[in-house]
């Protein structure tokens, strides 16, 4: 079955704190979108201090920054990190990066945007153990889904990679039934559990009932 991740993209302590609290105990990990204003447009809030104080989920570090073993180093003492995610993208040494990231106790995903070609997985697949692909450029919450997104994760399935395949962005009851048709593991939904006047708990309960209906 398909699980859920909810990806929290906040400007501020006070947003955070009002999403994530909303989740209650619907889900057992968050992911936390980091944004340094310079991989992507926007820079986002993320205190490793203040996660550490208040969450008691797991938690996986999404990083859209341009060093991102740089910004590792600041969640080491956080308890519940358990994965961090990298990007093909960006000036950083990917290879380097994941190196660096298998040196810590936490599991390592590797993010592709909309325009990197799937074959790339290949070089680091004996050294990853998530695929995260971007529905949307990467930076902001609410974008419109990337059609295309569903074919890459089929073709990535059909290539028998054991890896399980996650998708940030664009996540929503309207693509939901159509990412789980071309197989994948983990969907990461922001504005569609953060985005309307339902609590995020009310909103991550809805999706899992889809998704038990479209899995049926």
């Amino acid at each position: 079955m398909t699980s859920i991740i909810p990806s929290i993209l906040v400007p501020n302590k006070k947003v955070f704190l009002t999403n994530y609290t909303g989740l209650g105990d619907s889900v057992s990990m968050i992911q936390l979108d980091i944004a340094d204003g310079k991989f992507v447009p926007n820079a986002t809030w993320a205190d490793p201090k203040t996660v550490s104080e208040v969450v008691t989920t797991d938690i996986e570090l999404h990083l859209m920054v341009n060093d991102p073993i740089a910004e590792m180093k600041k969640w080491f003492f956080v308890p519940h990190v358990k994965r961090v995610l990298v990007h093909f993208e960006g000036p950083h040494d990917i290879a380097e990066t994941i190196q660096k990231a298998k040196q810590t106790e936490w599991e390592v995903g590797l993010v592709l945007n909309p325009g990197t070609p799937t074959t790339v997985i290949g070089d680091f697949v004996n050294d990853i153990d998530i695929i995260m692909f971007m529905g949307v450029y990467p930076g902001f919450q609410g974008q419109e889904f990337i059609p295309e997104t569903c074919n890459r994760i089929a073709e990535t399935k059909a290539k028998g990679i054991a890896q399980p395949i996650s998708v940030d962005g664009g996540v929503n009851e309207k693509t939901i039934p159509t990412l789980i048709k071309a197989g994948v593991d983990i969907i990461c939904p922001g504005s569609a559990v953060f985005g309307n006047d339902k609590t995020p708990a009310e909103n991550v309960l809805a999706l899992q009932r889809l998704i038990a209906e479209v899995s049926a």
